[in-house]
């Protein structure tokens, strides 16, 4: 009786083991809509939850009718550690000369997601599928992401994030003004206690700047919005949708 009890108990676990191994692509995609509220979403997904692909799109919500997609599938491939971690893999012709690598390293006290370091390049216009306010503002180029020793840390009820990123803004323009380009600007994340940023512009007629801080809340940032001389009528529509107008300079918050 007990020899057959085992085999029942091994057969059902060797059952339900194989039923997660050959999960389908579909669940991961159900749960990242879930989780983002349908704002990112894996469409068409094929293959398994562990190694599949998916056309990658961001939209505004259930129903968004802004919903953009980016021009090849994205090929991903997650792996169990020994250490009980998860490794993601993220490969997409367009935007990742290498694979991206991230793990997912949970704890008793919380949970940890490590960025490996690496860069990608993802066009701006994506973000247009997100709806307003960047619909409106119909933002063209590209952004250069490049991190380093980047941790986001789920600690305490709180989140704390560690290591370096740099998000560099290329051939910015916008459907909002005849100047094209609008220029080029760099977003600098230093990790820490008190996590910060610091927007600055590496050229161009539009310039910004400004700095926040990553609170409990989330990021709040305050920075100026100013159009160089001569390009003032150019930039006045795309300065009234990006903040509050005082004279010559837009007051840029977030958060």
């Amino acid at each position: 009786m007990k020899t057959g009890r085992w085999a029942a108990v091994g057969l059902v676990l060797g059952a339900v083991t194989g039923l997660v191994w050959q999960a389908p692509a579909s669940w991961l995609a159900s749960g990242v809509q879930a989780l983002s509220k349908e704002r990112v979403q894996l469409r068409q997904p094929q293959g398994t939850m562990w190694h599949g692909s998916a056309q990658w799109v961001l939209a505004s919500g259930a129903g968004g009718q802004d919903a953009l997609a980016l021009p090849q599938r994205l090929s991903w491939r997650l792996q169990p550690q020994a250490d009980t971690s998860l490794r993601l893999e993220l490969s997409l012709p367009c935007c990742t000369p290498e694979p991206l690598q991230l793990t997912l390293r949970p704890a008793w006290t919380g949970v940890t997601l490590e960025f490996g370091n690496g860069r990608s390049q993802w066009p701006l216009a994506w973000l247009g599928g997100l709806g307003a306010p960047w619909n409106t503002l119909g933002l063209e180029g590209k952004a250069l992401l490049q991190t380093q020793s980047l941790r986001l840390q789920w600690h305490s009820g709180a989140w704390q994030l560690q290591g370096q990123a740099q998000l560099q803004l290329q051939s910015v323009a916008s459907r909002l003004s005849t100047l094209r380009p609008l220029g080029d600007y760099a977003l600098d994340l230093q990790g820490g206690t008190s996590a910060r940023v610091q927007l600055r512009t590496l050229s161009g007629e539009l310039r910004l700047s400004g700095q926040g801080e990553w609170r409990a809340q989330g990021l709040h940032f305050e920075g100026l919005g100013q159009a160089s001389t001569g390009s003032e009528a150019a930039l006045a529509n795309l300065l009234g949708v990006l903040g509050q107008r005082q004279g010559n300079t837009t007051v840029l918050r977030w958060g």
